[in-house]
């Protein structure tokens, strides 16, 4: 080893004493948990059999890459860990994109972008759709109302008025 190789080599050996270790913060404190899994966005005809599989309702969110409000509820609604827990426990989401599957969008009407549509487990019966971008708050109580099928007894309106 040549002298000039020796510091070199030391320097290495320190920064690599001094880099934070994984699951452990650079003070010795345990680290913070790795952040939760996105939405389990599935394809539209592998998430009408998993919706028939598990009897749970369709999220389908019809997007494109082009468009500023889905990029916006991607980046900030659909990775808030509290909507993420609900669509994954209660929903199965599928993601069409648009500008790809524009006959899907049709068969489904979507004249804007966002639009999210609710669906019945059985892939035919339409709950509800809703247009354009959604703040993360406003959509957890959507998502309460429309699985707990409050939507059967009551408006919108009244729910979120009784969750106050």
């Amino acid at each position: 080893m040549t002298r000039r190789a020796l510091p070199v080599l030391l320097l290495a050996f320190g920064l690599t004493l001094l880099a934070p270790r994984a699951g452990v913060a650079a003070d010795g404190a345990p680290a913070a948990p790795a952040p939760a899994p996105g939405i389990a966005w599935l394809g539209y005809e592998e998430g009408l059999a998993r919706a028939r599989e598990t009897g749970r309702p369709l999220l389908i969110s019809f997007w494109a890459d082009w468009c500023k409000y889905c990029r916006k509820m991607q980046a900030e609604t659909y990775v808030d860990p509290a909507v993420v827990a609900a669509v994954n426990r209660d929903f199965v989401a599928i993601a069409v994109n648009t500008t790809e599957d524009q006959k899907r969008a049709a068969e489904y009407f979507v004249r804007g972008l966002p639009t999210i549509w609710f669906v019945e487990k059985d892939g035919q019966t339409r709950i509800t759709n809703l247009p354009g971008y959604v703040d993360a708050p406003t959509f957890r109580q959507i998502l309460g109302y429309i699985s707990s099928r409050a939507f059967e007894k009551m408006d919108f309106k009244t729910y979120a008025d009784q969750a106050k």
